[in-house]
């Protein structure tokens, strides 16, 4: 067991302190060169190496992060530190090879500041504790490829997960979380034959990243024989042997509604706080309890970042079974906090201050190029300023507008000499052209090494711009919140100004941290850093950045209601969940729902876990609207539980609507996207929609048909856009703002919004038709929900997206294939025999294609 009381004495040492402050403030200022550094960090006595090795190799020793992340910061500078000795290197690898930092003592060696054979004039002991620590920190790394170096909480996962059921774990982003995540799931499919397991992510741009990180580790195993695929469909041609579903709540719950018979073996829930994130918080809890109901025998692994009860995510676990969390402030790369202020009387100059816990120490000055005459340019100009020169940048902003505007300043300040030549980014740029629009922002920008991501954007396009950007090809990547969102985009440099999250919300303390954690680029750099502009300005920031690292409780965002919001929670249904309130607050929507789930169930909901917490009064009313709601509705229970975050109140009213319908009942079923009636059918489904669940405003019902229609016909992202432009041109638009609400409305109507509430006016429309027996039209009702999530109603399209494509590449091949039906398997015979070269797709495509052949040769075989 760690020695915990010692390093946390020695940390608190004021002649430690005094000896290490220099050290940090030199390893910290001289990243940056374009600063004029305080002299008195010079100052004083030389750093005595040898006492703070020394001190290093005490602190590696304790298992809090204040102690080891001054352990690894006094490793890695004596490191890269001119005027140390190669004594003194070794030592410092010591102290780093203690730490289970392998990635670190390989730059080192990499950059020429350790010599590959720095042990062999250790003394013994010393050798033999490394080569101890060699063998009980590392895992094989499968097909014979040798042994695999990990961290001390890495190898605690690794060991835990062969005996729990059940396990959550929390450390800080940048401790490998994913890797061994990834290692136990290849272990999985090692060991076991004909499994099913579901990656569970938080957000559908995360799909396709984590789809090719297990396709790598897999392929790195010799695992060749697994399906991976991001489509909730269960493959009913020769059903492979195995299969590894990479998919977000929404899609795990519409596999499991399909699949009542399906058992999960084993399910890994990637950013498992977002539990409390809303009404999506209340949708993962449910999958996730659907999914233990179903086996008392389904593996379960949670994973989340810095928080203080991961142990609350055992709570659904069943009984007699081994759990257990896992927390770890395992420190991989320092973290530096770094403040950045105006120098009164001279707008250009500018202050820069290290922060260390509640002490803050000047480390010099530097000058921007021009004076920051708006408030804009500040975030830009001193970005450019204080960037690195090899790339590795991220700007965080607050919106995509934000994120296209601060694209712009960059691009300005770059210059024409920066003007990029390299093929990959020229490939991109003609991408973008022909995928999004010729005059989108991104195609300027990035000719002078500037990027942008948000969410809404194609994910091809944010696929090759995260590549090239780690590639260092991009040198500034312009972000929003996408970039806390668990997107593994690592930077050397991170800088912000009045960070929100959402329109008008100061971000939060854990978002923060959660944000910083993508600063420092493990086995890239040794330190990266937080930069925040005007901390002390309440016009930036509601409240200054937080300055000490602190682990935040997981409250699921159904406790939170009940034990917080009840009285809203009671209100909400008393008033039959009005659509206007439901709109407005799903959450309180998807909590009724969820409790109304567990009373039919159950028969009960004075037995529940959360409420056994909340007032005795407050859980008898919930119960009592609960059976009162019931007795009310005619809509079954299976209906019920397939439309989670839906009032069973809107479903008993678009039923009466369906009951008292006097036209033909036929037309209450959408059409093919191809009809020629398709936009008048879809406008009136639009409608009904809009009055009986959604709550939206009828003036968007024919916007709102005309979308989904382009959208579910496969229609590409650039013909939307340059229909949606010809009719905004004449109603006060310009073409910036109609790419991005075009694509905002793809991705939070289309593929989100309408997806939920079609698939319920579905479930319930084919209620009504048997129960007028009509079975003969319900054969004839679309897979809505899949076409709308996939933008394709092409069995062939969706095929070759279940392959792993993105829907860009996918559209782009199916104009290719003439037959529109086929499967999984005939799509990558069809690909196989494609002659690429032949063809005028673009590279980016070509390179998507012969991924995911390498990935499902074994679907040949």
């Amino acid at each position: 067991m760690p020695n915990t009381e010692l390093p946390k004495k020695l940390l608190n040492l004021s002649g430690f302190q005094r000896k290490y402050l220099p050290a940090v403030l030199q390893s910290v200022a001289r990243q940056f060169e374009g600063l004029e550094v305080d002299e008195s960090i010079y100052e004083g006595e030389p750093i005595d190496w040898n006492y703070l090795i020394l001190c290093a190799s005490v602190l590696a020793g304790s298992d809090t992060s204040e102690c080891l992340d001054v352990a690894y910061r006094i490793a890695q500078y004596s490191l890269v530190n001119e005027r140390t000795d190669v004594e003194q290197k070794a030592a410092a690898a010591i102290v780093l090879d203690s730490l289970t930092n392998t990635p670190s003592i390989q730059l080192a060696i990499q950059r020429g500041y350790l010599s590959e054979d720095y042990s062999k004039g250790l003394p013994l002991p010393l050798q033999l504790e490394k080569i101890k620590r060699g063998i009980q920190y590392s895992i094989l790394a499968g097909d014979n490829q040798g042994m695999i170096p990990i961290n001390r909480f890495q190898a605690d996962v690794y060991e835990s997960a062969q005996e729990l059921d059940w396990m959550s774990i929390s450390a800080p982003t940048s401790s490998g979380k994913s890797f061994i995540l990834l290692k136990i799931l290849s272990e999985f499919f090692t060991e076991k034959k004909g499994e099913i397991a579901v990656y569970i992510v938080p957000t559908r741009s995360l799909i396709q990243q984590v789809e090719s990180d297990i396709s790598q580790t897999f392929n790195e195993q010799g695992i060749n024989e697994v399906f991976i695929t991001s489509v909730p469909i269960l493959p009913k041609e020769e059903t492979p042997p195995a299969l590894v579903y990479v998919l977000t709540q929404e899609r795990l719950q519409w596999l499991l509604n399909d699949e009542p018979e399906l058992i999960l073996q084993l399910v890994i829930v990637d950013e498992a706080q977002k539990i409390g994130d809303g009404a999506r918080g209340v949708l993962l809890q449910q999958v996730i309890e659907e999914v233990s109901r179903r086996s008392a025998f389904t593996k379960v692994i949670f994973s989340s970042p810095m928080t203080s009860n991961p142990e609350i995510l055992l709570e659904p676990a069943p009984k007699d079974i081994d759990k257990r969390a896992i927390i770890s402030e395992h420190v991989a790369v320092n973290q530096n906090l770094i403040w950045v202020s105006q120098v009164p009387m001279k707008p250009r100059v500018w202050s820069m201050d290290l922060c260390l816990g509640e002490a803050t120490h000047q480390l010099g000055h530097f000058t921007l190029p021009y004076r920051p005459t708006a408030t804009s340019k500040r975030l830009p100009f001193i970005s450019y300023s204080l960037a690195e020169n090899a790339g590795g940048n991220l700007v965080y902003v607050n919106g995509p507008s934000d994120a296209e505007k601060t694209a712009m300043q960059l691009y300005e300040l770059q210059g024409e000499e920066t003007t990029i030549h390299d093929k990959e980014v020229l490939d991109l740029i003609q991408l973008i052209k022909n995928v999004i629009n010729p005059n989108y922002v991104l195609v300027k920008t990035l000719t002078r090494g500037v990027g942008f991501h948000y969410g809404n954007m194609p994910l091809l396009v944010k696929n090759e711009l995260e590549k090239l950007f780690k590639h260092g090809k991009i040198k500034f990547l312009v972000c929003t919140s996408t970039l806390i969102e668990g997107m593994n985009l690592p930077a050397k440099s991170i800088f912000v100004r009045g960070p929100q999250k959402g329109k008008g919300r100061p971000m939060g303390e854990i978002d923060f941290w959660n944000l910083a954690g993508r600063a420092g680029r493990q086995g890239k750099e040794f330190q990266g850093n937080v930069i925040c502009i005007d901390p002390m300005r309440e016009d930036a920031w509601k409240v200054p950045p937080p300055r000490i690292k602190h682990r935040f409780p997981i409250q699921p965002t159904i406790n939170e209601i009940v034990l917080k919001n009840g009285s809203d929670l009671i209100e909400f249904i008393e008033s039959d969940t009005p659509r206007n309130v439901a709109a407005k607050r799903p959450e309180l929507e998807h909590t009724f729902v969820y409790f109304l789930g567990e009373y039919l169930r159950k028969g009960t909901l004075h037995e529940h876990k959360i409420l056994k917490k909340s007032d005795a009064t407050l859980v008898t009313r919930l119960e009592k609207l609960v059976e009162k709601t019931i007795e009310g509705i005619d809509i079954p229970k299976e209906v019920i539980l397939h439309n989670p975050g839906i009032s069973p109140i809107a479903l008993q009213n678009l039923l009466q609507y369906f009951e008292n319908y006097e036209s033909e009942v036929e037309d209450l079923i959408p059409v093919l996207p191809e009809s020629d009636d398709a936009l008048t059918n879809y406008i009136k489904l639009v409608d009904r929609i809009s009055r009986y669940l959604s709550g939206d405003s009828e003036k968007l019902n024919y916007p709102h048909a005309l979308l989904v229609l382009y959208w579910i016909r496969g229609d590409s992202l650039s013909l939307i856009i340059n229909k949606n432009w010809r009719y905004w041109k004449n109603h006060g638009k310009n073409l910036a703002q109609v790419i991005r609400d075009t694509m905002r409305d793809i991705e939070e109507y289309a593929r989100f919004k309408f997806v939920k509430y079609s698939s319920c006016y579905i479930d319930v429309l084919k209620y009504y038709l048997m129960s007028i027996d009509r079975e003969d039209l319900v054969e004839k009702i679309p897979s809505l929900n899949i076409w709308l999530e996939f933008g394709a109603s092409q069995l062939t399209q969706v095929s070759l997206m279940s392959l792993g494509l993105s829907r860009t590449s996918a559209i782009a091949v199916s104009e290719l294939i003439v037959a529109d039906g086929l499967t999984v398997k005939e799509c990558i015979q069809w690909l196989f025999a494609l002659n690429l070269a032949g063809t005028d797709l673009s590279p980016i495509i070509m390179e998507e294609i012969r991924q995911v052949l390498r990935r499902h040769q074994a679907l040949l075989d």
